[in-house]
């Protein structure tokens, strides 16, 4: 078997009894960061929430700090080998059964009105998929300059978004991130973020070929179909150190062909594709195409052969080569079948 479910539950939830909320936290070596995650998660004060902590086969001993927590409202799924960051976000959420999933990496923390808050937008209309807030930035090393710049550059992305209220059309913030030729994630990471699971459902889950961009991705697919809910106050702490897997990425190289990977998660949409054909994305697909191509060069020799490989792969698949293969994996709804 390729994963195993453990549980500290004495039955399994049935669709009638399941939580609310599912807050879902991923996990790879974070045993230093995920007691504090998961603490942070155990003291919301909103009752109605189950956690799922999804490893992605540590090495460390990540998997036996989540076993510390005797509650019934923790549930452990235990990968025996490494899926990568992209599906093991998907097999977190897939373990989940919450009306609304509320995303929280392993070395941040909620705030303890975070879920509570966030879902009041969120209820306030039917065609709200998507609520994200502020944060507060943490730096591991306040001294590190890269850290510095971090918080001064990104501290507050949202605000590039324009004037904000607690409901937004959601094609309205698209068309700002589309503006900005989708290079930053204005909404923020996965802490900051709470999805419905009807989105879910109807878009599918994180697109498993990108590295670094996976929550932007997705963020855009939701807004460009609903209504985005916003937080002003910060209801997530972002942690910043030198381990985490943007600077793994970074280091590697590894998420070269991520922005053509994400124009082509985009345009597996219709709806979308079409918006995307036009002019200003034309420019947006040769912008992206240039900056793969520096990236090739820029990366070195010893990165040429991986590259090379990787874009064999997106040429086949660009190509319908690969006929059947899906970017998003579809949701099963687990509310559906308990």
């Amino acid at each position: 078997m390729a994963e195993t479910i453990e549980t500290a539950q004495p039955r399994a939830l049935s669709a009638s009894d399941g939580p609310t909320v599912s807050i879902c936290i991923p996990t790879f070596n974070g045993a230093s960061w995920v007691h504090e995650a998961i603490e942070s998660a155990l003291a919301q004060d909103f009752p109605g929430s189950e956690v799922v902590v999804c490893d992605d086969a540590s090495s460390d001993d990540t998997v036996a700090v989540a076993r510390q927590f005797d509650d019934p409202r923790v549930r452990l799924v235990a990968n025996r080998e490494r899926v990568g960051l992209a599906r093991n976000w998907n097999r977190c959420v897939q373990a989940s059964r919450g009306d609304y999933v509320k995303l929280l990496m392993q070395d941040d923390r909620l705030a303890p009105d975070c879920v509570r808050r966030m879902l009041e937008v969120m209820r306030e209309s039917p065609k709200v998929g998507l609520v994200f807030s502020a944060r507060e930035i943490e730096l591991d090393d306040p001294a590190d300059p890269a850290s510095i710049l971090f918080r001064k550059g990104f501290g507050e992305l949202h605000a590039r978004l324009g004037p904000l209220a607690r409901v937004n059309d959601g094609r309205a913030l698209f068309a700002a991130m589309e503006r900005d030729r989708f290079r930053d994630n204005l909404i923020g990471e996965p802490t900051a973020v709470m999805v419905s699971r009807e989105a879910l459902l109807r878009l599918g889950l994180f697109n498993v070929r990108l590295r670094q961009l996976t929550d932007l991705e997705m963020w855009l697919r939701i807004a460009y179909f609903y209504e985005v809910g916003f937080v002003a106050a910060p209801l997530v702490t972002f942690r910043v150190h030198k381990r985490s897997a943007s600077v793994a990425n970074e280091r590697s190289g590894s998420d070269w062909l991520d922005r053509v990977w994400l124009l082509e998660g985009l345009r597996a949409h219709p709806e979308i594709r079409r918006r995307l054909s036009g002019r200003a994305g034309a420019r947006i697909w040769l912008l992206n195409y240039a900056n793969a191509g520096k990236r090739l060069v820029a990366d070195g020799p010893r990165a040429v052969r991986p590259h090379m490989r990787e874009l064999g792969d997106y040429l086949r698949f660009r190509l319908g080569r690969r006929r059947g293969e899906t970017l998003h994996e579809p949701l099963i709804d687990r509310k559906e079948t308990a």
